[in-house]
C-alpha cells in the first residue's frame, strides 16, 4: 500500500502537469522562454530561499552531507567515462553528467523519506520514531542538492554552448548564487524572515515551483523527438537508478570502516534518497543554454517513470541490508 501511496501522491500529480503543459502547448504554442525566465529570476530564487531558510539544518550530519558531495563527484564520473567511451560531444555529457548527478529530492525525495519513516513497519504505538532523524538528514542532503544543482548544475549546462569562463559569468549574472548567500546569511545571523512582509511572496513562489517546472517539462516534451530508444538516455537511466543507489551502498561500507558508524536510519534514507530519480531543473538549464534539450527532456522522463520500479527495490534492500531493530 505504501508503494500506490509512493505513486499516487508523489509520481502521479507530477504527470497531470507534464500532461497539462504538454496538451497547453498543443493547443496554444505558449511562450516557453518568458517560463524559463519567470522560473530562474523569480520562481526558483524563492524556492531556494523559502526551502533553505526553513530546514532544520542538524549540524551533527556534517559527515552525510560531505559524503553526499562525494557520491555526486563518483556519479558524475560514472556519467564522462560513459560519454567518453561514446565519443560524445562536450555539450551532451555535460548534459549527461546534469541529468544523473542531481535528482529529485525536493518534489519527491523528501516525501518518499515520510512516506517510508511515517508508516509500517515503522509506527510504534502510534508513533514514529525514526521520521525526525531521517527527515533531518533527508533535509541536510536537499540543502547540499539545492546548492550544487543550482551553481555546479547551471554552470555545466552552460559549459556545453559556452567557454567555462562565459559560463562562469553566467551564474554570477543568474540571482541563484546570491540567494545562496542572502539565505544563509540571515538564517545563521537569526533574523526571523516569517515577521517580514515579503515572507509570503516567497513562501507562495516555492510552492509553485513544482507546477511551474512540470508544465514546461510538458511544453519541452511536446516539442521535442522523444523515441524512447536513445541508449544514450537508458544508460542515463541506469546511472541514476541503479549505479547510484550501489554507490551510496559502497560509500556507507565504507564510512562503516572509517569508523563512522551511521545508524540503520541514516542509512537506510541515504540509499533511498540516491534512488530518486533525475533533477526537472536539468530540463531547464539545458532549454535556457539550447544544449541537446531533447536529450535532457527524455533522460528526466525515463528515469521519473523507471523509478516507480526501481525505488520500491531500493526501499525493500534498504530494509534488508540495514535493518532496524524495532
Amino acid at each position: 500500500m505504501a508503494f500506490l501511496q509512493i505513486i499516487s501522491d508523489n509520481i502521479v500529480p507530477l504527470l497531470v502537469f507534464v500532461a497539462i503543459g504538454y496538451l497547453l502547448d498543443l493547443r496554444y504554442h505558449l511562450d516557453v522562454i518568458s517560463l524559463n525566465k519567470l522560473t530562474f529570476f523569480i520562481v526558483l530564487p524563492s524556492f531556494i530561499f523559502y526551502s533553505i531558510y526553513v530546514a532544520e539544518i542538524d549540524m551533527t550530519l556534517l559527515n552525510v552531507f560531505l559524503m553526499a558531495f562525494v557520491q555526486m563527484f563518483l556519479i558524475a564520473l560514472a556519467a564522462w567515462s560513459y560519454g567518453k567511451f561514446r565519443g560524445m560531444p562536450v555539450g551532451k555529457i555535460e548534459c549527461l553528467k546534469n541529468g544523473t548527478m542531481f535528482s529529485n529530492n525536493g518534489n519527491i525525495g523528501i516525501a518518499l523519506i515520510a512516506l517510508v519513516f511515517g508508516n509500517a513497519p515503522y509506527v510504534i504505538d502510534g508513533e514514529t520514531p525514526y521520521l525526525a532523524q531521517a527527515g533531518a538528514c533527508a533535509t541536510i542532503l536537499l540543502v547540499q542538492m539545492n546548492m550544487t544543482l543550482n551553481t555546479l548544475g547551471l554552470y555545466q549546462a552552460g559549459k556545453g554552448k559556452l567557454t567555462p569562463r562565459d559560463a562562469i559569468s553566467v551564474i554570477f549574472h543568474m540571482p541563484v548564487i546570491y540567494t545562496l548567500v542572502a539565505v544563509f546569511t540571515i538564517k545563521f545571523s537569526g533574523f526571523d524572515m516569517t515577521q517580514v512582509f515579503l515572507w509570503p511572496v516567497f513562501e507562495n513562489c516555492a510552492n509553485a515551483l513544482v507546477s511551474i517546472v512540470m508544465l514546461a517539462l510538458g511544453i519541452q516534451i511536446h516539442r521535442s523527438t522523444i523515441v524512447f530508444r536513445d541508449i544514450d538516455a537508458w544508460a542515463g537511466c541506469t546511472i541514476r537508478l541503479v549505479i547510484a543507489p550501489l554507490l551510496a551502498y559502497l560509500l556507507l561500507l565504507v564510512s562503516d570502516l572509517a569508523g563512522l558508524h551511521l545508524s540503520p536510519v541514516l542509512k537506510q534514507t541515504i540509499l533511498i534518497l540516491a534512488s530518486v530519480p533525475g533533477a526537472v531543473n536539468s530540463v531547464l538549464y539545458a532549454v535556457e543554454f539550447h544544449n541537446f534539450e531533447d536529450f535532457a527532456t527524455e533522460l528526466v522522463m525515463m528515469s521519473t517513470l523507471l523509478s516507480c520500479i526501481t525505488m520500491t527495490g531500493v526501499i525493500y534492500l534498504a530494509r534488508v541490508l540495514f535493518p532496524i531493530v524495532i
